[in-house]
């Protein structure tokens, strides 16, 4: 584990990372910008400490990285959050995050993380570990939790966010009538009667914060 890849859309923000990281690490280390790239990269070094971009693919972010994760089992992540939103989606859509770190995280807490994942550790950023005590969804009493398949509350998520179901679709790489399957299985398990429903037990489970929530005129 001695490769680095810097998945970050930003190519000056990234060139900082690695200026930074070359700095008392011994490690080689990569820059990419796009999903595409993170692939090519992931296939060439297979047990990488892999810094990501939460937004680097945009919502399809999260299915990418699922999906290397599966193929690629010894591959660690590092996220670099963009905002809560972002890590909650991971949290609760991908099986192992072995580093949180936000935009405003420090080049002390950068290198830092990367050493305690070296070291076989994990590292959880101070504000994001605040925020995960805050967060009620931790609690797995909450009915989300309980009762939705880690994919169908990965759906749920988009859904609650405003996503339109062709965008999912697209993002999880699966027909429009599939994620439609989802989500009245969603709303049978949950007992919900729609979207704004599932919107309002999300935001409350903790699931999804306000702020991400887009107006729905979409085509559900």
């Amino acid at each position: 584990m001695n490769h680095i890849i810097l998945a970050i859309s930003n190519p000056v923000i990234s060139a900082g990372m690695a200026s930074i990281l070359h700095n008392g690490l011994s490690h080689s280390i990569e820059t990419v910008t796009s999903l595409l790239q993170l692939r090519t990269a992931c296939n060439k070094h297979d047990d990488a400490i892999v810094v990501l971009c939460s937004r680097l693919g945009a919502d399809g972010t999260v299915e990418a990285w699922r999906r290397l994760a599966r193929r690629y089992k010894e591959l660690r992540l590092i996220l670099w959050g963009k905002g809560y939103q972002d890590i909650l989606d991971f949290q609760c859509s991908v099986p192992q995050v072995d580093g949180y770190l936000l935009e405003s995280s420090s080049g002390h807490e950068l290198k830092d993380a990367v050493m305690a994942l070296k070291n076989g550790g994990v590292y959880v950023a101070a504000p994001v570990a605040r925020y995960f005590v805050q967060n009620p969804h931790l609690n797995h009493n909450t009915p989300i939790i309980n009762k939705l398949s880690e994919r169908e509350l990965q759906v749920a998520q988009m859904i609650s966010r405003g996503l339109k179901v062709s965008e999912i679709a697209n993002y999880l790489n699966i027909s429009s009538k599939t994620i439609n399957t989802f989500r009245y299985r969603i709303f049978s398990k949950l007992g919900v009667q729609g979207d704004v429903q599932l919107a309002h037990l999300a935001i409350n489970s903790g699931l999804v914060e306000v702020n991400q929530l887009r107006n729905y005129d979409s085509d559900f």
